[in-house]
């Protein structure tokens, strides 16, 4: 009875002595927290742009002809400069009641017929007058709205990859010259956290009105200079 004892207090010794081993050892080590900015500039290769088109009549049917045959015009334009079906698609289709609040009354105004569609435009780096020259096309007709140009790259798998990669060396970087500073070396990694993944800044954004007065033979320049994919990311080292 007496040697059983014994050896549960010899084991419960060696466990807490094991323990104060593991917390000391632990004690020995530190860690050490950076973040990364990994930034790959690039050219974009195609444009989205938003096309609006609406008109006003007394009946839905006049409204939605006129703007049925406005929307027929601004397709031959994008055919004519081959862009393809899959890239032009409606993202809004609207008959709404105009009517006018006037002295405690709901007076009615007419009927007005809407439609907005979102179109893409690639190749304009190896083309680069073909969207200028669209959009002074587009432009040429009367009342349409152009909004919402946004530059961008079709394919940024690779510019990520870039992108992290920069991003994981700079943080090394960083805790490679921390670890020297305290008199200590990077051991491994213990954790990577990614704080963000940004996309491509937006080039120009806005709201345009042409008027239909026509556009001219030469088409207005439209530089997209370089953007920026952003790869973030915060990793703890071990150090000893």
């Amino acid at each position: 009875m007496n040697k059983n004892r014994i050896n549960l207090a010899l084991l419960l010794f060696a466990v807490f002595l094991l323990i104060g081993c593991n917390e000391k050892k632990q004690e020995e080590h530190s860690t050490v927290s950076v973040s990364g900015i990994g930034i790959v500039l690039v050219q974009p290769d195609m444009v989205q742009m938003t096309i609006n088109f609406s008109s006003s009549a007394q009946t839905t049917q006049q409204a939605k002809t006129e703007v049925d045959i406005k929307m027929q015009q601004i397709m031959n334009v994008l055919k004519e400069d081959n862009i393809e079906d899959k890239d032009i698609k409606t993202t809004s289709l609207s008959y709404i009641a105009e009517t006018e609040y006037i002295n405690g009354r709901t007076i009615w105004r007419g009927q007005r017929a809407q439609q907005t569609i979102v179109v893409t435009i690639n190749d304009i780096v190896s083309n680069p007058n073909r969207f200028p020259e669209l959009l002074d096309k587009i432009a040429a007709l009367d009342r349409v709205v152009i909004r919402n140009i946004v530059f961008d790259t079709k394919d940024k798998t690779e510019l990520f990859r870039q992108s992290r990669e920069l991003a994981y060396q700079k943080a090394l970087d960083k805790a490679n010259q921390y670890a020297a500073l305290s008199g200590q070396r990077i051991v491994k990694v213990l954790t990577i956290s990614e704080k963000s993944n940004r996309d491509i800044i937006l080039g120009v954004s806005g709201n345009v009105a042409f008027d239909g007065a026509g556009y001219s033979t030469g088409a207005s320049p439209v530089p997209t200079g370089e953007q920026e994919v952003t790869s973030e990311i915060m990793v703890t080292f071990l150090m000893e």
